[in-house]
């Protein structure tokens, strides 16, 4: 889905204060740590500052930490993210374009490959509370840069179970996860990206790093 693929592939920049915000973190981290490995399909829906229904769709993630994600939306709105641990791919049927970035650079502006980085430094940014039973965690930031207003993770346990992410217009994408498989052996095959044939790279790895 073009609409959330723009909205993944936007920034978090995210500040940590009180003693229990730094407790939240520590929480929403030992949960993070526990998806060694996570797979799952997931029904996504759109939402507007009104709360009218924009789009749904389907897709599936693959996570295997440290570092790897894979991300796909299915058809009509069909993309995938690709985190292989160095780089970052976005991959868009519709225009047969792929835009690759750096994969560490990239993660001040992406909050789903934080996923697979639960031990990252990148957390000392970020500001999060947790409700009083210890299962939803929200992610917030006071960037003026970044389009991502919050993310809400909510567990069922040490399971991820659904992820709300919040734009600064309001717009809500929710992500419900189902047939979940948490610590089972994923083939690092998937996480490997080859450009397909026809398609044009918009190659922003050498830009990110000021080349």
């Amino acid at each position: 889905m073009k609409r959330i693929s723009s909205v993944i592939l936007c920034g978090l920049m995210l500040i940590s204060g009180t003693a229990s915000a730094e407790s939240a973190k520590q929480q929403l981290q030992s949960k993070l740590s526990a998806l060694k490995s996570y797979s799952a399909v997931f029904a996504q829906t759109v939402i507007d500052a009104k709360g009218q229904v924009l789009q749904q769709a389907t897709g599936k993630i693959r996570l295997l930490q440290p570092n790897k994600l894979f991300w796909e939306v299915d058809e009509p709105n069909e993309n995938v993210l690709i985190a292989d641990g160095i780089s970052l791919w976005h991959v868009d049927p519709f225009v047969e374009q792929v835009v690759a970035m750096d994969q560490l650079a990239a993660v001040s502006n992406n909050p789903i490959v934080l996923l697979a980085q639960p031990d990252s430094k990148a957390w000392d940014e970020y500001s999060i509370a947790a409700n009083e039973s210890g299962d939803k965690f929200t992610v917030s930031t006071s960037s003026e840069s970044s389009q991502i207003e919050q993310l809400v993770f909510v567990f069922d346990g040490k399971t991820l179970k659904a992820l709300d992410i919040i734009d600064r217009q309001q717009q809500t994408t929710q992500l419900i996860f189902d047939d979940i498989k948490q610590g089972a052996p994923i083939s690092t095959a998937i996480f490997k990206f080859s450009l397909p044939d026809g398609y044009t790279l918009d190659d922003q790895r050498n830009v990110a790093a000021g080349d």
